[in-house]
């Protein structure tokens, strides 16, 4: 009996400490309403969009907006490449730019954005495929969710709807953004 108490409190006590599940699409994105205009646009783009992105490499950026400790209504850029390894893996990697003027991501290439890519997007930045949307999942050393990555695409105008999860619970932070095809 001392045995199965030592046992039933062991699993207790992983069951309590286990990284949270990481859900396949965003849950309450706008934090139960908190978003601006611009960001219930984005979302509703995300949510009557319900296809994965293509897995064709390529480089898109666009303006995005932030749910946390910026201010939400100014527009911030980011870069986002799909590439494949030699071995074909298809990883993502993405880049955020703050405070600038215009889109300094506009003219970035296939080129540029392999450049740009870092080790570490190469070896865990993998793209995971629902049936109707894609996801990177960026894990903490402990196996918790640091960063998730939701994408869908529109497959005429190659328009992406990007919502990135910075953590999940009341201190995370959730950024919106739309994203074109670069030439």
């Amino acid at each position: 009996m001392k045995q199965l108490i030592i046992i039933l409190t062991a699993l207790w006590s992983l069951a309590s400490y286990a990284a949270p599940s990481i859900p396949e699409l965003p849950e309450d994105a706008c934090d139960s309403l908190k978003c601006t205009k611009v960001m219930k646009s984005i979302l509703s783009g995300f949510n009557n969009t319900p296809h994965a992105v293509s897995l064709e490499p390529a480089v898109y950026s666009g303006g995005c907006y932030h749910l946390g400790d910026l201010n939400p209504d100014h527009e911030h850029f980011a870069a986002l490449m799909i590439d494949q390894l030699e071995d074909g893996t298809t990883y993502f990697s993405s880049n955020f730019a703050y405070f600038y003027p215009q889109n300094p991501y506009a003219n970035w290439d296939l080129t540029k954005g392999r450049q740009e890519a870092t080790d570490y997007a190469r070896k865990n930045a993998r793209i995971k495929e629902g049936s109707n949307a894609s996801r990177v999942e960026m894990l903490t050393s402990e196996g918790a969710p640091a960063v998730v990555y939701y994408m869908r695409q529109d497959p005429q105008t190659k328009t992406i709807y990007y919502i990135t999860y910075g953590g999940f619970g009341p201190q995370s932070t959730k950024i919106f953004c739309t994203m074109n095809k670069n030439p």
